[in-house]
């Protein structure tokens, strides 16, 4: 698509750019004295919350008025499946835990997904998987034996995110939009990390990294599997040896540090979006601002819902677009 085609596009972007909250926002929050104070600030800014129970909510509207925007300007729609993909796959997960488990609670579903929940619904109610997605269809039908036939949920699951993740790369690929594509490749090898060092911790055997492992540009997996089964130490001095040096310094210290680091490589990856007059990256880099957004009021919010000190919320902090 020429990207001329996006010139509208980007402009209702760069005006709904500004109504993102700056760090002067987020500053008035975490110097609130306590929860209360800080849902009155926070609905200074537009988000209407009147008690911490309505929050939830409140960022699925946010969420969803952002997505409505993207949905309503973008001039091929399809391209935006790559920031739903993720969702549909957890969705699908959610729906096999509840019903292999009969849960009374129910799935918990996320939106936005490219795949309707109630497709998912009907194909997990009537064990019909082939009415899903041909991506996500064989997917589903070997998750579901594996979860019911070897009786090894957590196998079955892990079986589901190395498949959403290889799929998000595949959709980024799509886009055709460089900033996107490096997003995508980052993220699945930040959670290869994340999985061999949690496995590590909890003795994880061959089979698991097996069939948890998305196969990255960044290290070969086999080798990262390796050093997870030898152990902690092992796995850090093989990333040291790998263009994720940084990250097994803050494994080494603090996973909470290593996740804000990750959020904000993928910050630091689509920032160069501001620059751009045309085409997709625009409307991604809106689309993760808007993320970024949320998971930060999510998190001062619930930190001052359990009395964490500002210095504890300004180091959680993730780097925002504006």
């Amino acid at each position: 698509m020429n990207e001329l085609q996006y010139a509208f596009a980007v402009a209702r972007i760069r005006y709904n750019e500004m109504k993102l909250l700056k760090d002067k926002d987020f500053e008035q929050l975490i110097s609130a004295s306590d929860i209360d104070e800080a849902l009155g600030k926070l609905g200074e800014t537009g988000y209407q919350a009147t008690q911490y129970g309505d929050l939830k909510d409140v960022f699925n509207k946010e969420a969803m008025k952002a997505w409505s925007l993207l949905l309503e300007i973008a001039p091929d729609k399809s391209l935006l499946d790559v920031f739903g993909v993720l969702n549909a796959f957890h969705n699908l997960k959610s729906a096999l835990k509840s019903r292999v488990s009969g849960s009374d609670n129910g799935p918990y579903y996320l939106l936005p997904s490219c795949v309707e929940i109630s497709l998912i619904d009907e194909a997990v109610g009537k064990n019909d998987f082939s009415i899903l997605p041909e991506y996500m269809c064989q997917v589903a039908q070997i998750s579901y034996r594996i979860m019911t036939e070897n009786a090894d949920g957590q196998l079955g699951e892990a079986y589901i995110d190395k498949a959403a993740l290889d799929i998000f790369k595949k959709f980024a690929e799509k886009t055709d939009c460089p900033e996107v594509i490096r997003v995508a490749n980052f993220k699945c090898a930040a959670a290869d990390i994340k999985i061999a060092y949690r496995g590590c911790l909890t003795g994880k055997n061959k089979e698991f990294y097996d069939a948890s492992l998305c196969p990255c540009e960044q290290f070969d997996i086999t080798l990262l599997a390796s050093a997870a089964l030898e152990g902690k130490e092992e796995l850090l001095d093989y990333l040291k040896t790998t263009s994720y040096k940084d990250a097994a310094g803050l494994l080494a210290g603090d996973f909470v540090a290593f996740e804000k680091w990750c959020d904000d490589s993928v910050m630091d990856i689509i920032r160069t979006a501001k620059a751009e007059p045309f085409g997709f990256a625009p409307l991604a880099a809106y689309w993760i601002a808007k993320e970024t957004e949320l998971k930060n009021v999510r998190m001062i919010m619930s930190a001052k819902q359990n009395g964490f000190s500002e210095d504890s919320i300004f180091e959680r902090m993730r780097k925002l677009y504006v």
